[in-house]
């Protein structure tokens, strides 16, 4: 460490206030509950205002899941954050804390479009509903399942080194 130069680490805010200024930039910019695929989006905050992001789309696909398995999706980690936007639909939960059936299917579906935002310090989500728009609803990272574990895998485990072919 060279004492001569200054500390340069920046302290980020807190995740959930990342997430609802890029959930709400996000929702200036994207003006549909039905995007074609997940997309990923780099995330720049520090020394500015949290409700005014720099986001820098990267990429998009189908399936959520493989969108964060490519490769070229590390470059999200050049960034103070990342976020991933997904749209679908959403059902209530029933007794059990599940929902019963497809969402797609259920009487009381809705559209939903997802915000989830990781940095170093953590995650947190924002999800607004198509039927109420200027409502938002946001997680500060308790969220479980398949794709708060794919987050958590995307950003956190350490990058895989592959074999050259020299």
């Amino acid at each position: 460490m060279n004492m001569d130069q200054p500390n340069t680490t920046i302290e980020l805010p807190d995740i959930t206030d990342i997430a609802v200024g890029v959930e709400a930039k996000l929702h200036s910019l994207i003006d549909t509950f039905e995007l074609p695929g997940a997309r990923l989006y780099g995330i720049n905050v520090a020394d500015r205002p949290v409700s005014e992001p720099n986001v820098c789309f990267l990429s998009q696909h189908p399936d959520v899941y493989e969108l964060l398995d490519a490769p070229a999706s590390a470059l999200a980690r050049m960034f103070d954050c990342g976020a991933v936007v997904t749209t679908g639909w959403a059902a209530p939960l029933g007794p059990n804390g599940e929902v019963e059936g497809a969402p797609s299917e259920h009487a009381q579906r809705r559209r939903v479009r997802l915000v989830v935002v990781v940095a170093d310090h953590g995650v947190a989500s924002v999800l607004r509903f198509a039927d109420t728009p200027d409502e938002v609803v946001s997680d500060p990272g308790s969220a479980t399942g398949s794709l708060a574990e794919a987050i958590h895998h995307f950003w956190f485990d350490p990058p895989v080194t592959l074999p050259s072919n020299a």
